[in-house]
């Protein structure tokens, strides 16, 4: 180690570059979330709609979707998939399928246990108010709900973040993409991937801060 000649200079030039890779992380993981968001609530809502016709089917993806590596999904939705379809999925197009796959199972328990933590006699008020089913959750219940569930989704969104990277694999030129083709360049693998550490930490530190806020704004609304 006394005689290794640190080339923090070569990963300062090439900043830009890491920093629009980190870009890509991010934008991908925000969309694979919010549509995992929107997907999770549909199957929460399925699960405990008390039809076995969606409730079978609903509670087999959320156990396959936890259970497979998302290495392993990216794979087979890529290449696996894409040629059984015949149809040629972009990069971006399934690294955002397996994110939405993967954080729906998450989110739809987190929704679940979300909705059946508010107590039951707030459906019974809003029911004898005269609420349809529709204004009952979106009126009454998912106000309540959020409360619960902003952190744990928090933690998924964060989770995404980091399963994102894999979308190097197949050549989508995000941070740790990027990282690999400096490192290849200029042979600088302890200062490359020591930037890429450290815009990690410093992109979860800032989601973290808004997550704690959103935490905030939605128990004292």
């Amino acid at each position: 180690m006394q005689n290794y000649d640190f080339q923090w200079q070569v990963v300062v030039n090439h900043l830009p570059v890491l920093l629009l890779g980190a870009w890509v992380d991010v934008w991908v993981s925000l969309f694979g979330f919010a549509l995992a968001c929107v997907a999770g609530l549909l199957i929460a809502m399925g699960r405990l709609s008390g039809l076995k016709l969606l409730t079978v089917p609903t509670f087999a993806f959320v156990q396959a979707a936890r259970a497979i590596p998302p290495y392993v999904l990216l794979l087979w939705v890529h290449f696996g998939v894409s040629r059984l379809a015949g149809v040629a999925f972009t990069p971006l197009q399934s690294i955002v399928a397996v994110l939405t796959i993967t954080g729906a199972g998450y989110a739809a328990e987190i929704f679940r246990s979300g909705i059946l933590a508010v107590d039951r006699g707030q459906f019974e008020s809003a029911t004898s108010m005269g609420l349809s089913r529709f204004h009952t959750y979106w009126d009454v219940i998912f106000p309540q709900m959020a409360v619960v569930v902003v952190a744990p989704l928090g933690n998924v969104l964060i989770g995404l973040l980091k399963s994102a990277t894999l979308m190097g694999v197949i050549a989508v030129p995000d941070l740790l993409h990027a990282a690999q083709s400096l490192n290849m360049n200029s042979f600088v693998p302890f200062e490359a991937f020591t930037a890429v550490l450290l815009i990690f930490v410093s992109i979860v530190f800032v989601l973290s801060l808004a997550i704690a806020a959103t935490e905030r704004l939605v128990a004292h609304p």
